[in-house]
């Protein structure tokens, strides 16, 4: 990815925009001059920020992924048990997700209908890092005993985000659903999704 150049007020601005802007319109949707009126901005100011509309999209999203980065860090580096670091994740991404709704649904949009070359980007550069930071954390509780080493550690990340994506996407239509009690509450679904998580991993 493209270097960018950063300094606190004109950056935020346009980040902020752009977020907006993509979450809404999607990459192709969005050209830099519509960006610059909604942010009240000259192109060059942007550009001088921003080399391409390519970087903007990808700071958009890393700015977002920083907070789970640190988060991942800071569990990874403490001497706790990888089951209570498992569930403290859980409880932070569903709060983290719906804090940032509209770099959540630029990231759908993009998985339904992103060309393949800036997909390939997002997996490699973007989320690659947090995803193996969370197979380390399931592949700890292994080596302790708490999980059953049978799992897939890359499985079962993939059913703890992809579950609580769901969620979040889902949200409106399950609180319509009949039987369903947690649709407006995302700590209950958490809450009722690690268990169900966790039970699954004891080793047998």
């Amino acid at each position: 990815m493209t270097e960018v150049r950063e300094s606190a007020d004109g950056c935020r601005r346009i980040t902020e925009v752009a977020a907006r802007l993509f979450a809404r319109h999607g990459f192709k949707g969005v050209s830099m001059a519509a960006l610059a009126r909604e942010a009240g901005l000259s192109k060059a100011a942007i550009f001088h920020h921003f080399p391409s509309k390519e970087a903007l999209y990808y700071h958009v999203i890393l700015q977002a992924c920083q907070e789970t980065t640190a988060f991942l860090q800071g569990v990874l580096g403490e001497d706790e048990q990888a089951e209570k670091a498992l569930a403290e994740f859980a409880r932070y991404h569903i709060h983290h997700l719906f804090n940032h709704a509209q770099v959540g649904q630029l990231i759908f949009r993009e998985l339904l209908d992103g060309e393949s070359e800036r997909i390939r980007t997002l997996a490699q550069e973007v989320y690659g890092d947090n995803f193996q930071r969370m197979v380390e954390l399931v592949q700890r509780g292994q080596e302790a005993g708490l999980f059953g080493r049978e799992h897939d550690p890359a499985l079962v990340t993939t059913v703890l985000v992809g579950s609580q994506i769901f969620f979040f996407q889902a949200r409106e239509m399950l609180s319509h659903t009949p039987g369903i009690a947690f649709a407006d509450d995302p700590d209950q679904f958490a809450e009722g999704m690690l268990h169900l998580l966790m039970e699954g991993l004891k080793p047998r």
